[in-house]
């Protein structure tokens, strides 16, 4: 995908889409995948919506944060986490430290909770949150509902508004 610097203008992205709910639609016909007023773009290998434009692949998202009158980033966080979910009130431009701490519960994940696992050595269950490079841990539990709460406060304490609980 072209860096965000190499994005077309708001005035090439509103001659050839318009804008509608988190979706870009051709304005005119440019192919025949391509007709005026059908849905623009298709979701990608990594789960986000990506459109052909002048032979090269451009992030859908990218081009809605710049013809709504953005300069071009190097990152766009998602808010509620749906990378398929473009609408304006969705995007937001981040730091990659901030769109990591925004990130989904992993797929390895055994607890059922974003952060928390049982540790074999204290029979305990503990949390932990990365932030800035370190790791930060809650003490240990006998249950895990409570070390749940206690990594949430963790986490909304150290990512701010870019945290994401699960």
């Amino acid at each position: 995908m072209p860096a965000a610097t190499s994005l077309p203008s708001k005035d090439q992205l509103d001659e050839l889409f318009e804008y509608r709910d988190g979706n870009l639609y051709w304005r005119k016909t440019v192919s025949t995948l391509a007709q005026a007023g059908t849905k623009a773009g298709c979701v990608n290998g990594r789960g986000y919506v990506a459109v052909g434009l002048h032979y090269k692949k451009y992030l859908v998202h990218r081009l809605i944060w710049v013809m709504h009158g953005n300069d071009p980033v190097d990152v766009i966080d998602h808010i509620n986490g749906d990378v398929t979910d473009n609408r304006i009130e969705n995007l937001r431009a981040s730091t990659h430290a901030e769109n990591m701490c925004n990130a989904r519960i992993s797929k390895r994940n055994s607890s059922g909770i974003k952060g928390v696992s049982w540790s074999k050595s204290t029979n305990k269950w503990v949390g932990s949150v990365w932030f800035e490079h370190k790791i930060y841990k809650t003490p240990g539990f006998e249950k895990k509902e409570e070390c749940a709460e206690s990594v949430k406060t963790l986490r909304a304490s150290l990512h701010g508004e870019f945290a994401c609980h699960g």
